[in-house]
């Protein structure tokens, strides 16, 4: 390691007890962009680290408290030449001295963001928002390194609600779980580039999601009641939303991005380019291929194939006033929304024995999900499942 540096000002009690009081810190270049500071307190002092971020600025983290008043124990209370070698363990220094540039948990999933827009834009909003609302106010500006799994359960458990409404509950530690599983992500990304020299994981990898909050979705249609909402919507544009998420299964911002010229109907199939799991062809059966081909006629390929009433495209909750409307007008409950319609296409597809990676390629997840999500229909006609593709004599 390389050697300590000397203060007159702070490497002893007397020197450092001279000092103003004062909220900034008084700081000693300890290393190449790393500084050790010490605030004056009213009552014990701070020490902290200063690093380089490289880019005309700096990160600061508390390394621990002055021995100003009691002996220092090097663990809670630090000596200056303790506070020292603890700030360049810190910095991550290198066996030479030499000190790679730190990265913060906001430059961390800057780059992991970067990463994932341009494989999926709309995940990459969506991880953005969550994370900017939900982690990175809080752990921005911290190093990575200093993460602790204390902290990060900590932080978990401040995103439950506290209600009398079980329900209430299980939501909020499910939401808690999407946003672990992309802060998981983002720092696992920063971990595979050596020149970050993380060495370790485990501040998050140990922690554990809530175990039981993921409910499977449980509202799903009869082709009756499909039929019903169609003819409830208030109008036609909002009726051929409907009805193209039920034949296709697919999402809801799939369809609204989806133009005239991702429909082929020689080949019978629609492009989804936009969506959680990358562009895939969806194989259209014959009533599918016969609706598209009507709401595609005539139009340019470049226009959208789903409009609302006033020509614009659908955005992303235009949706829900016309779809609680429908679901009133059609006697259907109103906490239905499109989203069931897809549940209601995977549930019908397993009963009419279509091959699950076939509905998993089909709707953009996957098997594994499907499993999981739809295990009680795939009990259910396990049997059917037999007796009609089990040999025959």
């Amino acid at each position: 390691m390389a050697r300590s540096i000397r203060s007159n000002a702070l490497e002893n009690r007397t020197g450092r007890l001279k000092l103003p009081v004062a909220k900034k810190p008084v700081f000693v270049r300890i290393g190449s962009g790393i500084s050790l500071g010490y605030r004056r307190n009213q009552t014990v002092g701070t020490w902290v680290l200063k690093v380089a971020d490289g880019k005309g600025g700096a990160n600061t983290t508390t390394v621990g408290s002055a021995d100003d008043f009691v002996e220092a124990d090097g663990v809670v209370y630090l000596t200056f030449w303790q506070a020292q070698d603890l700030a360049k363990k810190k910095a991550s220094t290198t066996s030479d001295g030499a000190l790679p540039a730190l990265l913060t948990v906001r430059m961390a999933a800057k780059t992991y963001l970067d990463v994932l827009t341009g494989r999926n834009p709309r995940t990459a909003a969506d991880t953005a928002g969550r994370l900017e609302k939900h982690f990175l106010p809080k752990y921005g500006t911290q190093l990575v390194t200093t993460l602790t799994k204390t902290k990060l359960d900590g932080w978990l458990n401040s995103m439950i609600k506290t209600s009398d409404d079980p329900e209430v509950v299980r939501r909020s530690k499910d939401s808690a779980n999407r946003v672990l599983s992309m802060v998981k992500a983002l720092l696992n990304h920063a971990v595979q580039d050596p020149a970050n020299r993380i060495s370790a994981d485990s501040a998050w990898r140990l922690v554990k999601p809530f175990q039981g909050v993921s409910k499977p979705r449980d509202i799903r249609y009869t082709a009756a009641e499909v039929r019903r909402l169609i003819d409830s919507a208030p109008d036609l544009e909002t009726a051929n939303i409907i009805t193209g998420c039920y034949l296709t299964g697919a999402r809801y911002g799939e369809l609204a991005e989806a133009r005239t010229g991702h429909f082929d109907a020689e080949n019978g199939s629609l492009r989804i380019n936009v969506s959680k799991t990358g562009s895939r062809n969806v194989i259209l059966q014959s009533s599918a291929i016969a609706f598209f081909s009507g709401i595609t006629k005539g139009r340019s390929s470049d226009e959208y194939i789903f409009v609302r009433s006033d020509g614009t495209r659908w955005k992303r909750s235009d949706q829900t006033r016309p779809i609680k409307e429908a679901l009133r007008a059609a006697g259907l409950p109103t906490e239905g929304s499109l989203y069931a319609l897809r549940h209601t296409y995977v549930s019908m597809a397993i009963e009419g024995g279509m091959p699950l990676n076939v509905i998993a390629d089909n709707c953009g997840t996957s098997v594994r999900m499907i499993e999981r999500t739809y295990a009680k229909i795939l009990a259910e006609n396990r049997r059917d499942f037999v007796e009609r593709g089990a040999p025959k004599l």
